[in-house]
């Protein structure tokens, strides 16, 4: 999901690098992204789990958010002076960030929460739960909508599409599986779908709408 960050400002323009970045959840998906998208140069500003939280507004480089990562219990973040979560929830939106990773349950995104983190700087967001925003709808529903029309939005079919790529790297059968062969398959494929969405609209806001059109496209 870093990695879809990543390739959004290398094609609509900007760097990953000195970003400050927002993390809902810290589980397998919060913990991994938040590692690579501080391995790229970004600066984790907070992370809000389901216990607590973690304010950091001159953010965390990568040896902090590894330690962090070593740390956590199961799938739950471990720190010293963990923040309540109500406190967190109450501070966390209004902090500061340009990348907003949500890595946690489906549905809980609200477009409150979206306007708040826009008003405070927020340029994109990279969906890592399936169904990020406070919605009934599946797809795309208003609170989703509204997210893309304020920011850029990777949906999570190209953020999250790790596991489906591995799965048809495995099926194919004509390269050796590697880590390597892995990671630099999911990032080719991001990397080119984000290139397709680019070609068809050089908008930053519209880009979830700009690849569901292109995705349905190849249905037809």
């Amino acid at each position: 999901m870093a990695e879809s960050v990543r390739h959004y400002y290398a094609t609509y323009g900007g760097d990953l690098e000195g970003k400050r970045v927002i993390v809902q959840g810290w589980g397998n998906v919060g913990a991994a992204a938040a590692y690579y998208a501080a391995q790229s140069g970004a600066r984790i500003v907070g992370i809000i789990d389901r216990d607590g939280g973690l304010l950091s507004p001159q953010g965390l480089g990568l040896d902090e958010v590894r330690e962090l990562f070593v740390n956590r219990r199961g799938n739950t973040l471990q720190v010293d002076g963990l923040v309540p979560f109500a406190e967190t929830d109450a501070r966390i939106w209004d902090l500061g960030a340009e990348v907003f990773l949500p890595c946690a349950a489906s549905r809980l995104v609200t477009r409150e929460q979206v306007d708040r983190l826009t008003a405070a700087g927020l340029e994109v967001i990279g969906c890592g739960a399936n169904v990020p925003f406070a919605d009934s709808e599946i797809f795309y529903g208003s609170t989703y909508e509204h997210a893309d029309r304020s920011v850029a939005v990777v949906p999570d079919f190209l953020a999250n599409c790790g596991m489906a790529r591995t799965f048809a790297l495995l099926m194919d059968g004509s390269v050796p599986i590697t880590d390597t062969a892995v990671f630099d398959d999911v990032s080719r494929t991001v990397g080119d779908a984000l290139k397709r969405c680019h070609e068809r609209s050089s908008d930053r806001t519209g880009l979830a709408a700009t690849a569901f059109s292109i995705a349905l496209d190849q249905l037809n």
